[in-house]
């Protein structure tokens, strides 16, 4: 039987284990043209969206992809930037946060921040990093490493990660920052956090009619969306039953995360199109389920 990952990784294993389950299982997908642009596609999967997926970070029943840091749960690597606006965005935020969130918070910081001020927060160097950045390599889209900037990572974990012990306990400063003053967590933390676990994937592809087209597919961020080093996490959240607890679909429970990767308008026609399949649900009529939704609903009925 094909579990979706080689038979001698982790993955697999979590599989063969039934704590996770295994990511080819059928799944909906609803496809509509953004209505500000007939050339632009969304096709976004409703398994997923329909799921009462919970991130448990931060409230002791998350082992970590990494069992030997299980407070810092998915943070063990930094987190690379999308774009200038996100590295501007991340910026300022530090700015704002007071430092009693933040545990490794670099000695630098405070005179960093001084001489921005001083320069009228103009654009920075784009060489000249941050005190909580540092330049990597990712794939671009021809797959070849291209240089890019992304967070730090102190003693095996994202530079924004607290531990266990620190004042406003284990897990992310911006986020514990962003609950604590009321701020959406779609303006304090770097874009690809604060999208987990949905993954936004676009691409131009041309039509039978000859026109190019962008399609945005949006859907659940499981392991694969980490790549091939993600079957090697020693424990995963998306697929894991324990993990899917939430009392409401993800498509509410994630409204901000969906409005800002698709706008309001767009998010507004999946809403719409959700809740009548909702409502359809509660007269009888049977959509399918994402397994580990039915899995946890299945342990709580027994």
């Amino acid at each position: 039987m094909y579990l979706g990952f080689p038979a001698t990784t982790p993955a697999a294993a979590a599989v063969r284990s039934g704590s996770e389950v295994a990511p080819d299982f059928p799944r909906e997908w609803f496809e509509f043209t953004d209505p500000a642009d007939p050339f632009h596609v969304f096709s976004v999967d409703l398994t997923w969206m329909e799921s009462h997926y919970n991130c448990v970070f931060g409230s002791g029943d998350c082992p970590g992809i990494d069992a030997t840091a299980p407070d810092v749960g998915c943070c063990v690597h930094g987190a690379f930037l999308a774009d200038a606006a996100d590295r501007t965005q991340l910026a300022d935020v530090v700015a704002e946060m007071p430092a009693k969130y933040w545990q490794n918070r670099p000695a630098a910081t405070d005179a960093w921040l001084r001489e921005r001020a001083e320069n009228n927060d103009k654009p920075h160097d784009n060489q000249d990093v941050e005190p909580w950045l540092e330049w990597d390599e990712l794939a671009g889209d021809d797959g070849e490493p291209e240089p890019s900037v992304k967070t730090k990572t102190v003693d095996g974990a994202c530079i924004f990660a607290n531990r266990a012990g620190w004042a406003t306990g284990s897990g992310c400063a911006l986020h514990q920052w962003a609950i604590d003053s009321g701020r959406d967590i779609t303006t304090a933390k770097p874009e690809v956090c604060w999208q987990l676990p949905i993954r936004r994937h676009e691409d131009f592809e041309e039509r039978p009619d000859g026109q190019e087209i962008l399609r945005t597919t949006i859907g659940e961020y499981d392991r694969r969306g980490w790549g091939d080093g993600g079957e090697d996490f020693q424990w995963y959240c998306s697929g894991n039953a324990a993990c899917h607890s939430n009392p409401d679909p993800l498509w509410r429970s994630h409204k901000s995360e969906l409005t800002a990767v698709m706008g309001k308008e767009c998010y507004d026609i999946l809403a719409g199109h959700c809740a009548a399949r909702e409502a359809a649900a509660a007269a009888g009529v049977s959509f399918p389920t994402h397994p580990a939704t039915a899995a946890r609903k299945d342990s709580r009925e027994d």
